[in-house]
């Protein structure tokens, strides 16, 4: 094995991470800084970490589906959350975001405690991974992102803020 099919091997899954990526972060994104909300990435990135954890707990395999799916219900659920609160209130969103966020990381921080491994599972949540993305992984990203694409460019007046933030959440947990 030379050098070259080392470089592209891991070089070429990343390149195609990070173009799928940018396929819908930034036409969210750029919804996000409409709104104001710029924060809130992290905070649901933060939530679906804690749905991770919170399956790790339960003994739920690393990579397996139920982890993917406690994830989603968790983003989901603070997409609700935060949905809810900015119709309540608006003129402090960014703040109630960023209490979210604080609320999240502190639940990962005690989920993790007991954990032997808890400092490593917390740093992998922390830090991307996108240099070691998978194939068999993006071949599933895709096609969510698609959805998430056409849903937004398709229906973007009909969604409304409820729809911004669920998709916004599924575009999050898929790139986490």
């Amino acid at each position: 094995m030379n050098l070259n099919a080392i470089s592209i091997s891991i070089l070429l899954p990343a390149l195609a991470a990070g173009l799928l990526v940018t396929s819908t972060h930034v036409p969210l994104g750029m919804q996000v800084l409409a709104r104001g909300i710029v924060f809130i990435d992290l905070a649901i990135a933060q939530i679906a970490g804690c749905g991770v954890l919170l399956a790790d707990q339960f003994g739920f395999e690393a990579e397996g589906i139920a982890v993917q799916i406690a994830a989603l219900a968790a983003a989901l659920g603070g997409a609700l959350l935060l949905t809810w609160t900015e119709r309540i209130w608006p003129d402090v969103q960014e703040a109630v975001i960023g209490v979210v966020f604080i609320l999240g990381a502190t639940g990962s921080v005690l989920l993790l405690a007991s954990n032997v491994h808890g400092s490593e599972h917390l740093r992998d949540l922390l830090v991307g991974q996108i240099l070691w993305a998978r194939p068999s992984r993006l071949l599933w990203a895709a096609p969510v992102y698609a959805v998430v694409l056409f849903l937004w460019f398709g229906w973007k007046e009909r969604l409304g803020r409820t729809g911004f933030y669920v998709l916004f959440a599924l575009a999050v947990t898929v790139s986490v």
